[in-house]
C-alpha cells in the first residue's frame, strides 16, 4: 500500500499569478541543499490542480507525496532518499514515468554540462540541447539569461518545451541573468537551495557556487560567499571548486569586463582556490589563461544572437559559436571540451592537480 505524505507548498500570490499567465509544462528537476538525499520536482499547469508525485526505487512507484490544495506552479521536495540511487517518478494524474539519480557523496569521477544565454533563437537553442543529449552527464549548470524577457510566459513555455527532454531526468542548476528580470517569475518557476538568489551544492569531490551578478555583490552575498568558501576550503573531501555567474569578469566580446566582479569577488576566488569561473552575458566562447590560478570561461552560446569576440592578453582561446561545455572529473584530473551543435570539439582544457598540468 502506498504511503501518502503531505508537504508544505512554497507558493506565489494570486496577484502574481494573474500577471504571469500560467502554462502547462513537463516536470523539471532542481537541486536542494542536500542533493544526495533529496530533490525538487517542479512543473506548471494552466489550470489549478493538485500537486502529487508518485515515486520509488522501482517502476511500481511505492510512495506518493501530495501537497494540500490546488496550484498552478508546483514544487515538491522528495526527502529521505538514498545517495547515488536511481529513482522513478510520475506526476499525477496522467504523467509519464521518468527517472532521476540522486547526487553521490563519494564520487570522484563524473561529468556535468555548463552553458548559458539560451534566449531568442529557438532553433539554435534546440540544436545545442539536441547535441547535449548525446552525452552522458549528471547535471546541468546554466549561466543566466534563460529567456529574453523574464515576465513573458510565452518565452518560458518555449524554454521548457526545448529543454524538457533533459530537465525531466537531469538536475538543473541555474543562475540569474539580466534578461531574466523581473525576477519573481524565475523565483516562481524554480525551487532552489536557500537563499535561492545564490546558493551552492557539492557533488562528490567538487563544490559548485551559483552567484548573482544582478544584485549587490557586497553585503550579504559577499558575506555568504566568504563563509561558503571558508567551509569548502576546510573540507578535505573537496578537490575542485567551480563558480557559475552571469556577467564575466574577463571577456573580449561585446561587453566590457565586469569590473565590479573583478574587484569584489575575484580576489576571493584566488584566495580560496577556485578552479574555474563560468559566465555568460557575452554570446561567445572564451577561455582565459590562468589568472591568479583561475581559468575564466565565457559560455554564452546557448541560443542568443552571437556576438563577435576578439582576443586579449589573457585569452587562451575565443570563438563566435553556439556551443556548450562538457566537464569530466576524474579524481584530481579535469577534462573540459567545448562542443558545437555539429559535435565539433573546438576547444579543450586539461587540469591535473597531481602533475600541475594546465
Amino acid at each position: 500500500m502506498k504511503k501518502l505524505v503531505f508537504y508544505l507548498y512554497i507558493g506565489v500570490t494570486f496577484t502574481q499569478c494573474q500577471q504571469f499567465k500560467p502554462f502547462d509544462s513537463k516536470p523539471y528537476l532542481t537541486v536542494t541543499a542536500s542533493p544526495t538525499n533529496s530533490i525538487y520536482i517542479n512543473w506548471n499547469t494552466k489550470s489549478q490542480e493538485s500537486t502529487i508525485v508518485a515515486f520509488g526505487l522501482t517502476p511500481l512507484l511505492e510512495d506518493t507525496l501530495k501537497i494540500a490544495g490546488v496550484h498552478n506552479f508546483h514544487h515538491i521536495k522528495l526527502t529521505h532518499l538514498l545517495p547515488s540511487a536511481e529513482y522513478y517518478y510520475k506526476v499525477l494524474p496522467g504523467g509519464d514515468i521518468k527517472t532521476f539519480k540522486t547526487f553521490s557523496a563519494q564520487a570522484d569521477s563524473f561529468s556535468f554540462i555548463v552553458f548559458g544565454d539560451t534566449r531568442t533563437d529557438s532553433a539554435a537553442h534546440q540544436s545545442v540541447i539536441n547535441r547535449m543529449a548525446d552525452y552522458k552527464f549528471e547535471f546541468i549548470l546554466h549561466s543566466g539569461d534563460l529567456v529574453h524577457h523574464g515576465s513573458s510566459a510565452d518565452e518560458w513555455i518555449t524554454f521548457f518545451n526545448i529543454e524538457d527532454t533533459l530537465l525531466q531526468t537531469k538536475h538543473f542548476m541555474p543562475t540569474i541573468g539580466n534578461h531574466d528580470k523581473p525576477y519573481w517569475p524565475y523565483d516562481t518557476l524554480f525551487a532552489l537551495p536557500d537563499p535561492e538568489a545564490y546558493y551552492s551544492v557539492n557533488y562528490g569531490n567538487a563544490h559548485f557556487i551559483m552567484l548573482n551578478t544582478e544584485m549587490d555583490l557586497c553585503g550579504s552575498q559577499r558575506d555568504w560567499l566568504i563563509n561558503d568558501l571558508t567551509t569548502t576550503r576546510n573540507d578535505t573531501l573537496i578537490d575542485w571548486i567551480f563558480v557559475n555567474l552571469h556577467r564575466p569578469p574577463y571577456t573580449s566580446g561585446l561587453y566590457d569586463c565586469a569590473f565590479n566582479v573583478q574587484e569584489n569577488w575575484c580576489p576571493l576566488f584566488q584566495e580560496y582556490g577556485v578552479d574555474i569561473v563560468f559566465a555568460g552575458h557575452d554570446h561567445t566562447y572564451e577561455r582565459t589563461l590562468k589568472i591568479g590560478g583561475i581559468v575564466y570561461i565565457v559560455t554564452g552560446g546557448g541560443g542568443a544572437p552571437l556576438y563577435d569576440v576578439g582576443k586579449s592578453e589573457w585569452t587562451a582561446y575565443s570563438e563566435k559559436t553556439y556551443h556548450f561545455c562538457l566537464v569530466q572529473i576524474m579524481g584530481e584530473r579535469l577534462l573540459l571540451k567545448a562542443i558545437k551543435p555539429d559535435n565539433t570539439v573546438f576547444d579543450s582544457l586539461i587540469l591535473d592537480k597531481e602533475s600541475n598540468l594546465n
